[in-house]
């Protein structure tokens, strides 16, 4: 039988029930998030030992096909995305591209005020009206980041009037107002998942996230955008090519 182990000695007993689960995670049998059975059960399920039962589960965490959580239990992890640091990235089409089905859910769009960080950022005053977009953005229905777009109310004051869940923000800047980044310079930090953040991405409160603090600027060099990303740092990579 296939889900079944092999006592002969021809393979190793831990090498077979990796492959049974290996073989289960990918057909779905167990989905993102889902809990494996615990230790004993796979114990008593295959008459074999827990030294067995955790080379087996080690190769798996090894594969970055499940994590441990204390108090939880071993789960199926959710697919990673990778994105790369060499061009300005734009996450519907970057997932789109990956063969990720891509979507939205608008959390706000609403007029604030600059503080002096923001402000020095677009090189504005601090106290000018800016239009803050709040979207969660989900591949393949699992939530993935959420994003903090401000823009500079005057140069495209009709953003506030939309709902970005059911068109692109990117878009309708290039086709209202002729505004298209060109570059960007970001910076990337390490963070913790605060309670908010953590109910809108499905994960716990002070798990790992990839904090992104980007500046976005038009061919003609004024920086017209300030974005804050949180990305799930159990769903989520970065990759860049080096030369020496």
């Amino acid at each position: 039988m296939e889900n079944e182990l092999d006592f002969s000695g021809r393979t190793q007993l831990y090498f077979q029930l990796y492959d049974i689960l290996y073989r289960e995670i990918r057909d779905g049998v167990y989905k993102p998030g889902q809990l494996l059975p615990t230790e004993n059960t796979l114990v008593e399920q295959y008459h074999i030992s827990r030294i067995t039962v955790r080379k087996a589960l080690d190769l798996l965490m090894n594969d970055g096909l499940i994590a441990k959580r204390r108090g939880y239990g071993t789960f199926v992890q959710n697919k990673k995305v990778e994105q790369t640091l060499t061009r300005v990235q734009h996450f519907a089409s970057e997932m789109e591209k990956r063969g990720y089905a891509s979507s939205v859910t608008m959390l706000s769009n609403e007029i604030i005020y600059a503080s002096r960080t923001i402000a020095e950022k677009l090189q504005i005053k601090e106290g000018d009206e800016l239009i803050r977009v709040e979207r969660l953005r989900y591949a393949d229905g699992i939530p993935m980041c959420i994003e903090s777009s401000h823009l500079i109310r005057s140069r495209c004051p009709e953003v506030s009037q939309h709902d970005f869940s059911r068109q692109s923000l990117r878009h309708f800047l290039e086709e209202k107002y002729d505004i298209v980044w060109k570059r960007a310079h970001q910076r990337i930090y390490a963070a913790a998942a605060s309670t908010r953040m953590a109910g809108y991405l499905g994960i716990k409160e002070g798990d790992p996230l990839i904090y992104i603090e980007r500046v976005s600027y038009t061919g003609s060099d004024w920086p017209g955008e300030y974005l804050q990303a949180w990305y799930r740092g159990d769903s989520y990579y970065l990759t860049a090519d080096l030369e020496a």
